[in-house]
């Protein structure tokens, strides 16, 4: 298969088995997680945009407040990103404080009120949750609330 791609994207492949060979047995997963709102029933569009910009505004801000940790995720890839989704807005809610209390790098998604009915009316509404990055340890006990989406 290889033989068939273009010379740079065969070199982005070897890049990372490459870099896949530097996990250990004591490797600490670093990853970048969005919680999203499962009631609202967005259009996959919708749900897309909402996820990136909670993925983008969590990112920016760990940049600041731990950049190694930030440039470690990074690396030579493009991190590991875990969607899940919360049932309510209060299930959001609750992800959201835990890590306000936990002092970890978040943003939460306020959609600025587009129109999109029957959820999207104008009003301003909370769509999702970025976290990260973070080590999975350190958030466990929040993430294991929530379900992984399919």
């Amino acid at each position: 298969m290889k033989h068939l791609l273009d010379p740079d994207i065969a070199l982005m492949l070897d890049e990372r088995k490459r870099t896949m060979a530097d996990f250990s047995a004591d490797y600490r997963p670093l990853n970048m997680y969005v919680i999203y709102r499962a009631d609202l029933d967005m259009s996959p569009g919708k749900l897309a945009a909402q996820c990136g910009h909670a993925l983008v505004n969590a990112f920016d801000k760990a940049k600041h407040d731990r950049p190694l940790i930030t440039s470690t995720y990074k690396g030579t890839g493009e991190g590991t990103k875990i969607v899940m989704y919360a049932k309510s807005l209060q299930a959001l809610i609750r992800a959201y404080r835990d890590m306000q209390n936990a002092g970890l790098p978040h943003h939460l998604v306020i959609d600025r009120g587009h129109t999109l009915l029957p959820h999207f009316t104008g009003e301003p509404v909370v769509t999702a949750l970025g976290i990260g990055p973070v080590y999975r340890d350190e958030v466990e006990g929040t993430t294991k609330r929530y379900t992984m989406a399919k």
